[in-house]
């Protein structure tokens, strides 16, 4: 979706210039925000099939998952500038955001 395809670019541009370190968010706000923004991203794929009000929704809605982190857009860009630019510690973070999603979906299936 719209989100990976903008951490694939992230990531590029990671390599060719290097982002500001005094606004990258800590790590483990990085998996936080990013696993809100991925769950996002499934919810409004899944609801909005015009690409044109899919990006709308998503551009709003992720503005308010970044608010209620306390997180500006800026900060959030230089964050997945910052750790694109460090493959390992991204690796570290989707790995992070991938256990905790399966987590998730298991206690949701066991309460089913």
């Amino acid at each position: 979706g719209i989100l990976f395809v903008f951490i694939l670019f992230s990531c590029a541009d990671g390599l060719e210039r290097l982002p500001d370190e005094g606004k990258v968010i800590s790590k483990e706000k990085m998996i936080t925000v990013t696993k809100d923004m991925i769950k996002l991203e499934s919810f409004i794929q899944s609801n909005y099939k015009n690409v044109a009000e899919y990006h709308k929704v998503m551009i709003t809605s992720g503005d308010s998952i970044l608010k209620q982190h306390g997180v500006t857009k800026d900060q959030y860009e230089q964050s997945m500038e910052y750790y694109g630019s460090r493959q390992s510690e991204m690796q570290e973070i989707y790995a992070s955001i991938l256990d905790d999603l399966n987590r998730e979906l298991a206690e949701y299936q066991r309460k089913k």
